[in-house]
């Protein structure tokens, strides 16, 4: 206990009081409690909350006899959940195949087959923890803190065993040599703030009056405000980039098993009992948009629990390795990327179009609900990468296929300078490469916008790295769950093209979603990417296109879901602190009414949210940091630029194989070469076709500021220096 009180100091990364530079703050604490949840999560809380700096650490005495009570409860309620979904099954209660609920829950939500088998664990867990509170009457905070080190196993499986390597194992192990699972596949996320839950341990957050938070409809439906363009836009391929980057990162896989769609809402119930783990959205009678289609409800079913061996609040797992590492290209088990190699060269499987053109491989499951009998006869797939949401709209593909073509360009060069290499010699090289380039287009071109160019210089460049194996570069809930969804708000309404004369066409973009089959029409790839470099994205606020604010997935449909109410029902379903204590937390002023928010956010959107919430500490964490104002040259608010600059941090400093560590196994002039990859030249690489682009091609070309350059201008990093 004395070793734990006084605490190693921990690392918090905050941004600054002043709003505009990030501040690297050593932090410590007397509270031992507090120490220990920051150690084991790696993350960090403010002491002016007053919860939690109050609470008194107490030294719970659990018997076996109520941990066995606990853990018979949980499997208990575990066998009737269970129970729950085969009788819907028998029932044949499932969600049209053809809706967009079932596509969103069944196919880009779906939990693998592991995933399922430990949610099981995590499931009983958080029912053991429920029956342990109530039966010692315990209070929210010591469920949060004290419960955290008391189980009825160890704390971890099997460590797993290190063998030195100068590559990436596929699924994170093994980066931290001291903390093996750190980053690795399906590990709980980290936490900012400890959990908020309405009992403490999963229940849905609820106000602070104790009554329901306003419908996360209502709320997307209300806080529609939309803030100026910019003089300096984004192009569309920004938006893009931050989606395939996300697949690199996170995913929270749902409750279900076998791929089946679990019904939620009370029409599509008919009276049968709901399955315990749903939580559908209310949509309200007078709706601006559903009311039309007579819709008052939108499914929703909770993201699946994560295993763990210690009481306490429920957490979430993570499908995804947390590094910057590729794994939407090569998959997160050696299985999958194994999948996805010809074993020849070290080459990626791909498929030729009748001109030669290389796509993706394709998925020839007809049972896939991705694919159409009609596009099937014609030889026309949906396609196959390392993340199953490759599919998900057309220009995301478009991405995952140049990613693809660019891997197999390096392994042939590879091969050329290095023709005794095996194919395994060769691949694995190849993946060292495209995921080094990966991480400098990353911090070179994606995160300068986000920020702003003098924040970025000073913290998050290239040339401001080092490891520290006391970082864990593991994905918050907060990163995963709000701050990097702030994307969702930049997406056009159209996906538009353009072709070498100037001649535009566009066509709107919920009638791509899960229809990637225009990829297969000769000239079509070069022609999206010309009109994706050269279209606007939208501004970062509180408006979205009614395109993913009610017509996502609707394939056919009149309508579909809206991803802002989802992403509030899974920043609650999640736990996640609302948006004054995460703000409070990167040291800003505190928020103690709804005027505290003036010059904070625009005056219309304090009126809505004010209008929506009874208490402005109910405030979603989403949409409450996206409606802040951006700082001076950024496109995000305070609070989210603390929690993506903690993340991006993280990603470099927590990662032993970054491209610049002496781990990686790349020489000095290695790096150098590395470091001269931008993104211009790897299009013009992959998509000869396109014969010019801007130099920034996440920026859209304005007069003379970001011209259009031929290919032939974009120096290619020379692959001869990895020549051995």
């Amino acid at each position: 206990m004395e070793k734990l009180m006084q605490a190693a100091l921990l690392i918090a990364f905050a941004v600054g009081l002043d709003g505009h530079s990030l501040t690297l703050t050593i932090q410590k604490d007397n509270l031992w409690y507090k120490s220990y949840w920051q150690e084991r999560k790696k993350s960090s809380f403010p002491s002016t909350e007053i919860s939690w700096k109050t609470h008194v650490p107490s030294a719970i005495q659990i018997s076996s006899e109520d941990t066995s009570q606990s853990m018979t409860y949980g499997d208990s309620m575990l066998a009737e959940k269970d129970q729950i979904t085969r009788n819907l099954k028998s029932k044949n209660m499932s969600l049209p195949r053809d809706s967009a609920a079932y596509l969103h829950q069944a196919v880009f939500r779906r939990p693998s087959p592991r995933s399922s088998e430990l949610s099981k664990k995590g499931y009983t867990m958080d029912q053991a923890t429920s029956f342990l509170k109530n039966k010692l009457e315990l209070s929210d905070m010591s469920v949060i803190f004290d419960l955290l080190w008391s189980g009825p196993c160890d704390e971890t499986p099997a460590t797993p065993l290190c063998e030195y390597t100068p590559y990436r194992s596929s699924n994170g192990t093994c980066n931290n040599l001291g903390n093996p699972e750190w980053g690795a596949t399906f590990r709980p996320f980290r936490r900012l703030a400890p959990p908020n839950y309405s009992d403490g341990v999963s229940g849905m957050r609820l106000a602070k009056d104790g009554s329901p938070l306003p419908s996360a409809r209502l709320v997307s439906s209300t806080a529609m405000h939309a803030r100026p363009n910019e003089p300096f836009p984004l192009s569309i391929l920004f938006m893009t980039y931050g989606q395939f980057l996300d697949h690199d990162l996170t995913f929270a896989p749902v409750t279900g098993e076998n791929g089946e769609a679990i019904p939620c809402c009370p029409e599509a119930l008919g009276g049968t009992p709901a399955h315990p783990e749903c939580a559908p959205i209310s949509i309200p009678a007078n709706d601006p948009f559903y009311s039309q289609f007579n819709q008052t409800c939108m499914e929703f079913i909770r993201s699946a629990s994560a295993p763990r061996c210690h009481f306490g609040p429920r957490e979430q797992m993570n499908e995804r390795t947390a590094y910057i590492d590729g794994s939407q290209i090569y998959g997160t088990d050696d299985e999958m990327m194994n999948s996805l190699r010809t074993m020849e060269d070290g080459l990626l499987s791909s498929q030729l179009t009748n001109e030669g053109k290389e796509l993706l491989p394709a998925n020839t499951d007809l049972t896939s609900p991705c694919n159409r009998a009609d596009k099937a006869e014609l030889g026309q797939f949906c396609f196959r990468a390392g993340d199953m949401r490759v599919n998900e709209q057309i220009l995301l593909t478009l991405f995952h296929t140049v990613w693809a073509r660019h891997h197999n360009n390096i392994a042939a060069e590879l091969k050329h300078h290095n023709p005794t290499w095996n194919d395994e010699k060769l691949f694995q090289e190849t993946r060292r490469i495209v995921g080094a380039q990966l991480q400098v287009v990353t911090y070179n071109e994606y995160l300068p916008p986000i920020f702003g160019r003098s924040f970025w210089d000073s913290y998050l460049s290239p040339s401001y790295h080092y490891y520290d194996s006391s970082i864990s570069a593991g994905i918050s809930a907060e990163f995963a769950t709000a701050a990097f969804r702030f994307g969702h708000s930049q997406v056009a309404s159209t996906v538009e093209t353009l072709d070498l004369n100037g001649g535009r066409s566009s066509t709107e973009l919920s009638s791509l979603f899960i229809n990637p089959f225009d990829l297969y029409i000769n000239g079509e790839i070069p022609k999206l990417l010309r009109g994706e470099v050269n279209q606007h994205a939208a501004r970062v606020d509180t408006f979205f296109t009614q395109e993913v604010a009610g017509k996502l997935f609707r394939r056919g449909q009149p309508f579909g879901l809206d991803l802002v109410s989802l992403n509030l029902q899974r920043g609650r379903d999640h736990g996640i602190a609302p948006y004054t204590t995460v703000r409070s937390i990167c040291g800003y002023s505190e928020i103690t009414s709804f005027d505290s928010l003036q010059g904070i956010m625009e005056d219309e959107v304090i009126e809505s949210l004010r209008s929506l919430y009874s208490n402005v500490h109910d405030i979603d964490l989403y949409i409450g940091g996206i409606a802040e104002k951006p700082l001076s040259d950024a496109r995000v608010g305070p609070t989210f630029s603390c929690i993506l600059s903690d993340q991006f941090l993280r990603l470099k400093l927590g990662d032993r194989f970054w491209f610049q560590n002496y781990e990686s196994g790349f020489t000095n002039r290695q790096v150098q070469e590395l470091h001269y990859t931008t993104l211009a030249s790897i299009l013009c690489e992959t998509i000869p076709e396109l014969q010019s682009i801007q130099e920034r091609p996440l920026f859209a070309p304005i007069y003379i500021y970001n011209s259009l350059w031929p290919c032939s201008y974009y120096y290619k990093p020379n692959m001869i220096v990895f020549k051995q």
